[in-house]
């Protein structure tokens, strides 16, 4: 065989390899670029193990495919049933499908297990306080507080279920404390309007919407809405939080 024949076979040989190689990198990019398309194709190779079906639940709760997420979630779970994270994205699947009882139980399990994230107490207070169980809710947040005092916006929720309970002092030392730690959020003020409104303390009620009113940040439909209180409120009268009792 003479020299130019080998090195045309070297060649067309080297060329199929790397023809390959382009091939499979072009194939794996393009799955890259898509999530569920990648994890999808994770699932396909490895079927058998919980972590691919959790992760492509994750891309299908991020793509919004809560049916699809939670059968993903599901299918881990039945490989691993002690799989923490899984329990907790299938609570928030739930929750976002209006499955309220279904997703206190997830989150209730994962708490049951080893290392649960702090986001599992705060979103079970959330589900509480959606299916009107204020209690509940309160000794969530109250837990999450224990572990994790600097939580953003724990304390606003915290004081969101007390003011539901008709507890106002707490309520209000809630929201107070919502903001000695985070000034420049506008919700503390917000609800704190709401409830000074609500025990028609209007001048209390007054200062605090014109504080979160204030705030830019503050969305156009909170702001319409507390623009119509502090009129209301403008116009009526103060009788006092005295009158109502705050303890």
């Amino acid at each position: 065989m003479g020299k130019g024949v080998k090195e045309w076979i070297a060649g067309s040989i080297l060329f199929s390899v790397i023809a390959a190689l382009a091939l499979g990198a072009y194939t794996r990019n393009s799955l890259w670029k898509d999530e569920i398309g990648l994890w999808k194709d994770c699932v396909r190779k490895a079927p058998v193990k919980e972590r691919p079906h959790h992760n492509l639940g994750y891309a299908y709760y991020e793509a919004g495919q809560w049916e699809e997420a939670r059968k993903e979630f599901e299918r881990a779970l039945a490989l691993n049933p002690g799989y923490t994270l899984s329990l907790y994205n299938l609570g928030l699947v739930f929750y976002r499908e209006g499955r309220v009882r279904e997703a206190i139980d997830c989150y209730q399990r994962a708490l049951s297990l080893k290392d649960p994230p702090p986001e599992t107490y705060f979103n079970l207070g959330l589900a509480y306080h959606q299916g009107g169980l204020y209690p509940e809710a309160i000794k969530a947040y109250e837990a999450l507080l224990k572990i994790r005092p600097d939580y953003e916006n724990a304390y606003n929720n915290l004081g969101l279920a007390y003011h539901r309970s008709k507890r106002w002092g707490p309520a209000i030392r809630c929201f107070h404390e919502e903001l000695n730690r985070n000034p420049e959020n506008p919700y503390p003020h917000l609800y704190l309007g709401d409830l000074y409104y609500e025990l028609r303390n209007y001048p209390e009620a007054l200062l605090h919407f014109r504080k979160a009113l204030a705030n830019p940040h503050l969305s156009g439909a909170e702001r319409a809405q507390r623009i119509v209180l502090s009129i209301e409120g403008a116009s009526k009268p103060s009788r006092g939080r005295g009158k109502r009792g705050i303890s």
